[in-house]
């Protein structure tokens, strides 16, 4: 008993030690300066879309492999060793002036990334489920979110200043961040030993369990697709259509960084909030909630480009990062221990896959879409809106009159039973 104890006061550590790792694995000092970074090292945009095409493809190749590994090596091993990747890369960046040396620095930013995505979020949700408190995941993260606030703040304050000062140094202090974060992540203590046995054929074999697992799991399988068909349209939004969308709303280019301070660290005050709207809606509510946000947002959008629409832009932002929050928590759920970075990594890589086509679409979309002679942006924000409120929303009212009718049906046949 003793002992159960004295392990508990131990685990009890990890959770301030993730989230000292996670404030400084945050600090993306290089993010606001990296094209400019690249174009003053007289790289073509090509030559740029090369990069962050290798990135993708090596993240699609070892995303599923690199979950495997973290359930069979530990969850601890994989991210740590994901962050210390992460930072040697960015070092790369920094001392070089030659194509091949980012070309080669971006096939280790995507191993990183695959070695991370998975598992560092299996790593907390098991301290917590060790500790009995896997119901209040959702409110941990929400304050792990308010602490990483003032890395992204920060960060995005301090990528123009120490660029201003040396174009290399963002990037120097960019990886010393991601090193100490793996530093951080090597002193926590894995909550509990893998028993898958420790080959190369025994992670060929849970990648092949993991997959028949997520299709098989009613639930697991919904959440997946919920994933790709909801979470996919505001990502591209943000990664490809937010910055045009803020210069044809007349919002000037100076104020660029302001709002992504705001809309990636001022945001995360609020996320304690998240917490509290879950615990009031559930997982039925909270979908059909995020869907019905995501539908009002993108009309308002379409109707009111102007500076203000930047009030509809930040609850896009808290609307997406309370879907992948609670996405998280309900996926965590239902995923065996000894499955689950495998399972999250399985998501992570049909999440990509589908990207990778999507974006080009929209791309498509924005140099030619008119729809009742609207320009593009609207076009797409409209196509947005239609396809939430008449395809995902009455998906949604089916998939959970089924289950309603399903949870009937079993509720009688206990009754029938006792």
């Amino acid at each position: 008993m003793e002992n159960k104890q004295y392990s508990q006061q131990k685990l009890e550590k990890n959770i301030p030690k993730y989230f000292l790792a996670m404030i400084f694995r945050n600090l993306w000092i290089s993010m606001p300066v990296g094209i400019i970074y690249f174009q003053d090292r007289g790289l073509s945009y090509l030559q740029m879309g090369a990069i962050e095409s290798i990135v993708a493809v090596i993240v699609i190749l070892t995303d599923i492999p690199s979950g495997a590994f973290a359930d069979i090596f530990g969850r601890k091993l994989s991210t740590g060793l994901g962050f210390s990747i992460w930072g040697f890369s960015l070092f790369m960046i920094a001392f070089s002036t030659e194509f091949w040396v980012y070309f080669i620095a971006g096939i280790l930013l995507g191993l990183s990334d695959s070695l991370i995505s998975g598992a560092e979020r299996a790593l907390f949700y098991d301290t917590l489920k060790e500790l009995g408190r896997e119901s209040q995941y959702i409110k941990y993260i929400g304050r792990r979110d308010l602490f990483t606030a003032f890395s992204i703040i920060l960060s995005s304050i301090l990528g123009g200043v120490t660029y201003s000062i040396n174009i290399s140094l963002p990037f120097y202090l960019h990886g010393i961040a991601s090193l100490i974060a793996a530093i951080f992540i090597f002193s926590m203590i894995e909550p509990n030993e893998s028993e898958n046995q420790k080959s190369i054929a025994a992670q060929f074999q849970l990648i092949t369990h993991s997959l028949s697992f997520t299709w098989k799991s009613k639930i697991v399988r919904f959440l997946l697709f919920f994933n790709i068909l909801v979470l996919m349209i505001p990502m591209v939004f943000v990664n490809i259509m937010e910055q045009p969308y803020l210069k044809q709303s007349g919002v000037p280019i100076i104020y660029f960084g302001l709002i992504f301070a705001f809309t990636r660290g001022v945001i995360g005050f609020f996320g304690p909030l998240r917490y509290k709207i879950e615990q009031k809606l559930g997982e039925k509510g909270s979908l059909f909630l995020i869907t019905g946000v995501f539908t009002v947002m993108f009309l308002l959008m379409a109707i009111f480009m102007q500076p203000f629409s930047i009030i509809f832009l930040f609850i896009l932002f808290f609307t997406r990062d309370y879907t992948w929050t609670v996405l998280d928590k309900y996926t965590n759920d239902h995923i065996p221990s000894n499955k689950r970075a495998t399972v999250l990594s399985i998501i992570n890589f049909a999440l990509n896959l589908v990207y990778s086509g999507l974006a080009l679409l929209i791309g498509l979309g924005l140099d030619g879409l008119y729809i009742f002679g609207l320009s593009p942006m609207q076009s797409l924000l409209i196509a947005f809106t239609l396809y939430f409120s008449v395809i995902i929303i009455p998906w949604l009212l089916k998939s959970y009159s089924i289950n309603d009718t399903e949870s009937s049906k079993n509720q009688v046949k206990e009754e029938i039973k006792n």
